[in-house]
């Protein structure tokens, strides 16, 4: 049996492939192409302008293999060698990304069972973006090939050489030429015709390309030619889309207009931002089974953006968690403050002091604020990664390293982003009106059982909620899925975020432990450990007056500072009228005038 493994990530495939090999079966992985070492792989490619090409978006192996001096060995040792090993193993695995490239049909030719893992929109209806200045740069570089002299003598230069090196005129060679120069002449029209229709833009509208045609022999390795011969210099990529259109392989380009708020101005001064997105139909291969593997997968959307009949086989039921997986009603947006992400890190972190593997889940930019952390905490912080890393929806690693997984904030999108869900889906028409963001509602049931409505954000048209939401929704849901709660291996999850998730709410602030209260802890700790005379901190109390005057600071403000940190379980009274401890380790007592009991957890 013949079977292809997609996965969103090169990081995820090598999990899963060192368990295959484990077992003996004929399993490789499509390469990742690299010119140095790294962790995933070793050096598998020698030509540098492999680099170059891949990051202005032409085809590698089109543009560059073919005539490149290593390639023989490349195809022993290296990544054509590589490739080849994967696409005639028994059991293959490959990226999202390039089962997108490729082609759904193509990559998986020859098998008879296929399994794609997490989202596979991305596979079915893949994107390709281009910005206004990549546009620009590829109709000089067509502009000069179509009027500098030099260009026009070659289309209908017939001259080669041979093996011993004489010249000889090849009728063929000229008939290649000019039909590369008649596609130049198509895809400047195709430019020509873009560029008007961004220029008058002023709302999102879709754009069909005038002309498509496929591309003439040795197409790409010309232009490649003509970009190091002309010696311009692209700083977007903006090849992929170009010739993807050129081809006629985009079933949808939307050109997407936007405002954006431009930094360091007044607020409200925006600023007019266009791009375009082009979809590619990438539809499963017939003739085998396609199983797709997606705890936020809609049997009836997918059968409606494919057209064709799918079974859901979702088993009947729902598993019993076993493991808690609870959500506070506050976000942590990117705009939140370092500070303020610190404290309510702390808090938790105190909260949970039963809890000593951390994993956490966050936006990109504050992974350097909790980095910076002190070592009490960070040391607990065992796993950390970001939205959109590809780890926090497909690792299957963090249960068994982690006994508690935070997930701090909700991974919003802009709206250019639901602009390109809604033409992925083939809702053009939804997505050329921006609709309004703002407060909306939604009910929740609390920890306590109670059906409660709260307060988040969110579009008021239909269409763009939905889309908005199911992108969310569906990252939030992966995100808390990486505790695995189902197992009993498995680890309790905890959410911040002020959108809807399926989770019941802890309807109370979020436990925070700021940089001032931090400082008034320490201080208590070691007032506690110097005047305690046996050496024992924790049976040393402390009256709020006589932490004023140690401390210098307002008798109200040590109260207040008290009472947080007793909600934080770091100190307690044994009584009403006692004084303040530290919580001690490894020990329980109760609160004499409360009835309460209290378990002291390992330290911070």
């Amino acid at each position: 049996m013949s079977v292809a493994l997609i996965y969103p990530t090169h990081k995820n495939i090598q999990e899963e492939l060192d368990r295959y090999e484990a077992a003996d079966f004929n399993a490789a992985a499509f390469p990742v192409r690299t010119t140095v070492d790294t962790d995933l792989t070793n050096q598998n490619c020698w030509n540098d302008e492999a680099n170059q090409v891949e990051a202005i978006g032409l085809p590698v192996v089109k543009t560059i293999c073919n005539t490149c001096q290593n390639r023989i060995s490349c195809k022993v040792i290296g990544y054509l060698g590589q490739t080849i090993e994967a696409r005639e193993a028994d059991v293959c695995l490959a990226t999202h990304k390039r089962t997108a490239v490729t082609g759904f049909t193509e990559l998986t030719q020859g098998r008879d069972y296929v399994s794609v893992h997490e989202d596979p929109l991305e596979i079915l209806r893949p994107t390709l973006m281009l910005k206004p200045q990549g546009l620009d740069e590829v109709c000089q570089l067509i502009e000069r090939l179509l009027t500098d002299p030099t260009y026009l003598n070659w289309y209908s230069d017939g001259q080669r050489r041979d093996e011993e090196g004489n010249v000889f005129h090849d009728p063929e060679q000229v008939v290649r030429r000019e039909r590369i120069y008649e596609a130049l002449v198509v895809l400047d029209r195709l430019l020509q015709n873009l560029s008007q229709t961004i220029e008058q833009a002023t709302e999102p509208k879709p754009w069909q390309p005038p002309e498509v045609m496929d591309s003439p022999a040795k197409f790409e390795s010309f232009l490649w030619w003509a970009i190091r011969t002309s010696k311009l210099r692209f700083t977007e990529s903006p090849w992929q889309f170009v010739l993807a259109a050129f081809n006629g392989r985009l079933e949808e380009v939307m050109i997407l207009v936007t405002e954006h708020h431009v930094k360091g101005l007044p607020q409200g001064v925006t600023q007019t931002h266009k791009e375009c997105v082009g979809v590619i139909h990438n539809n499963p291969p017939a003739g085998c089974v396609v199983w797709i593997n997606d705890a936020t997968a809609d049997r009836e959307f997918l059968e409606n953006l494919i057209g064709t009949q799918i079974h859901d086989q979702t088993p009947e039921g729902m598993i019993p968690t076993l493991h808690q997986a609870h959500q506070y009603v506050r976000d942590i947006t990117r705009k939140t403050s370092r500070k303020r992400l610190q404290a309510y890190v702390r808090g938790l972190l105190c909260k949970y002091r039963n809890k000593q593997r951390i994993g956490l889940i966050t936006h990109s930019n504050h992974l350097s604020a909790i980095e910076q952390l002190e070592d009490e905490f960070l040391s607990r912080i065992v796993k950390m990664t970001h939205f959109g890393s590809g780890d926090e929806r497909s690792s299957n690693a963090w249960h068994n390293d982690c006994d508690l997984i935070l997930v701090l904030g909700t991974p919003r999108v802009p709206p250019n982003t639901v602009m390109t869900l809604l033409t992925q889906v083939g809702q053009s028409e939804a997505a050329c009106i921006i609709p309004k963001w703002d407060v909306i509602h939604w009910y929740g049931r609390t920890t306590a059982g109670v059906e409660k409505k709260f307060e988040g954000r969110g579009y008021y048209d239909k269409t763009w909620m939905r889309a908005h939401q199911s992108l969310v929704r569906a990252s939030l849901v992966q995100a808390v899925g990486r505790g695995r709660g189902i197992l009993e291996n498995g680890c309790d999850v905890i959410v911040l975020s002020s959108d809807e998730c399926g989770l019941k709410v802890i309807d109370e602030p979020v436990p925070a432990l700021g940089h001032q209260l931090l400082e008034f802890y320490e201080q208590m700790r070691n007032l506690c450990a110097i005047n305690s005379k046996i050496y024992i901190m924790e049976n040393l109390a402390l009256s709020s007056s006589e932490l004023a005057k140690l401390t210098d600071l307002p008798e109200r403000t040590v109260q207040y500072n008290l009472k947080q940190l007793e909600e934080l379980g770091l100190v307690y009274r044994d009584g009403p009228r006692s004084g303040w401890k530290i919580l001690p380790s490894d020990s329980t007592h109760e609160n004499e005038g409360t009835n309460t009991k209290c378990t002291s957890r390992p330290s911070l």
